[in-house]
């Protein structure tokens, strides 16, 4: 029960007292003064009276037989009903004619009731829905070509709001005999999302690649309590001859999200894992020969390669594109290949060990990146200084531009700033607030995968993000075993540089641990080896 009520209830105590003090001691006051009393306390218990039913009606019995939760209108409505009773009883008790009283207000309901026709039928077609409640707020629901989210539901009209933000007021009385579509908040809902695949390619490849590729890194709205599916409908006549017509089938935790957001999202990520399978006909990526050339020149292991050597694994070379925000890793890479940052870049997560003064970072190479790091984004500096100016104020925004300026890693920008902070524990929750560890970026020119493709051993098992739209260019184990069928001497070459790369990049990074660092007699004999078994 509410503090207001509990007022009203020791008020209407305190009243009833003094009106019991003065009936009893009649000489204290005049007895109309002991009448009006009398009246205000008929009035105070009316109060008590109502909210204690409205609070057993609405909230303790509907609310327990409907399971449903009800709303500000509808205790208005019981309200004013029992209201109406208590005054009726109220002018019963005081030795009003209650029969003219009705004659009365009849013929001035009727008239008023004639010219508000409209709106009260609004108004009852609100009691209506909020008792049935067909919907309720934060509900997606659909109505003469409107669609969008509940918001409000007032004795007048419901208010949704579209997708593109608009507020669109709809009257009850229409809510009530228009069709109506309702999507609760259950997250249980099914939508599909359509695509498109060559009607060459087996279904079973096509959904599996896409099943993969949405459960893999499933996109937030997704509710993976519920089966997301992948079918296949139909052929369909496109314009290169027939294409087969797939369905991604799942249930979007938030409705309002789903279209604008959620389908768009998805067919971004069955566009590329299509792709990266070969499976999109309908877009080639360009082969620009010289660049591809220039980039794999610049690898340490194949420097000094004839150009007859380059081409080899040029035209051998494979190219994946990842969407903004894909994860990279063993699920959607080859095994036994070494990776080119063609375009775009990568986020490469290091590792913290310690904290304080013992913290020690494991980054991914200590090869240094073909270009200087990006600067950070704008809105991510302007977001960092408000979370500062709540520790220090206003001079926060300034302090995290200038520190910006030379600390591009938002990792350490954290720890730079936190030494603004005066209070250790303030000091601490800021720095929580930040990325766990440093990355690293990776962009055109930087690659990964060396011990991978010549050795065959597992690609590290790290966190890889594409910060943009990327391409990697994989050289696989088959380029390599072409071009050493045609120029077995380069074999020898490739062991001493990787041997001397592992020394020099890999050891005691993520890539390598100390303890699996290898010597050149055991890199030469694992190599010959591994290239010796897979070429017969």
């Amino acid at each position: 029960m509410s503090t207001s009520n509990l007022w009203i209830i020791a008020v209407t105590g305190l009243l009833l007292f003094l009106y019991t003090f003065f009936i009893n001691n009649p000489n204290f006051v005049a007895p109309d003064i002991v009448k009006v009393l009398g009246v205000i306390i008929l009035i105070f218990g009316s109060i008590v009276i109502v909210n204690v039913l409205v609070l057993l009606i609405v909230d303790v019995w509907f609310a327990r037989s409907s399971k449903k939760k009800p709303s500000a209108l509808l205790r208005l409505v019981i309200a004013l009903a029992l209201y109406l009773v208590c005054g009726v009883i109220i002018a019963l008790i005081l030795g009003h004619d209650i029969a003219s009283i009705f004659a009365t207000s009849a013929l001035i309901s009727a008239v008023v009731g004639f010219a508000l026709q409209s709106t009260l039928g609004n108004f009852f077609s609100g009691v209506a829905l909020r008792i049935d409640q067909p919907f309720q707020l934060g509900d997606w629901v659909t109505i003469q070509e409107q669609e969008g989210v509940v918001v409000a539901i007032t004795w007048r009209a419901t208010t949704i709001v579209t997708n593109d933000g608009s507020l669109v007021h709809i009257p009850n009385g229409l809510m009530s005999e228009e069709l109506l579509t309702t999507i609760p908040l259950t997250g249980k809902v099914q939508r599909s999302v359509k695509f498109l695949a060559p009607y060459t390619i087996p279904p079973q490849q096509v959904i599996d690649t896409v099943t993969h590729a949405i459960l893999h890194q499933p996109v937030p709205n997704i509710n993976l309590d519920q089966p997301v599916v992948v079918k296949m409908k139909e052929w369909e006549m496109g314009d290169e001859g027939f294409v087969s017509s797939y369905q991604v089938c799942y249930c979007p935790i938030h409705y309002s999200n789903a279209e604008e957001d959620t389908d768009r999202e998805i067919l971004h990520r069955v566009w590329y894992a299509l792709n990266r399978q070969g499976f999109n006909p309908g877009y080639t990526l360009p082969s620009p020969t010289e660049s591809y050339l220039n980039l794999i020149r610049a690898v340490d292991l194949f420097q000094d390669f004839s150009i007859e050597a380059l081409s080899i694994l040029v035209d051998r070379i494979d190219s994946l594109l990842f969407d903004r925000g894909e994860i990279l890793n063993r699920h959607n890479l080859p095994d036994s290949a070494l990776f080119i940052v063609a375009r775009g870049s990568i986020t490469v997560q290091q590792q913290v060990i310690g904290n304080g003064e013992n913290l020690t970072v494991v980054v991914f190479s200590r090869k240094m990146k073909s270009q200087p790091p990006p600067p950070l984004n704008p809105k991510t500096l302007e977001r960092l200084g408000y979370q500062l100016a709540q520790y220090i104020g206003p001079s926060a925004f300034q302090l995290t531009q200038s520190a910006a300026e030379t600390e591009t890693n938002l990792y350490w920008l954290y720890q730079q700033l936190a030494a603004e902070i005066q209070d250790s524990d303030d000091r601490q929750e800021f720095i929580d607030s930040g990325p766990s560890a440093p990355t690293e970026v990776l962009q055109s020119g930087d690659f990964w995968g060396e011990m991978s493709l010549l050795l065959g051993l597992p690609l590290p098992d790290v966190q890889m993000i594409a910060e943009v739209e990327t391409e990697i260019l994989v050289i696989t184990y088959s380029a390599i075993a072409e071009l050493l069928q045609q120029q077995s001497t380069l074999l020898e070459l490739l062991i001493q540089r990787i041997a001397r790369y592992q020394d020099d990049y890999l050891t005691g990074t993520l890539q390598m641990s100390p303890n699996d660092s290898l010597d050149l007699d055991t890199i030469a004999n694992q190599m010959r080896q591994y290239w010796s078994e897979n070429n017969h």
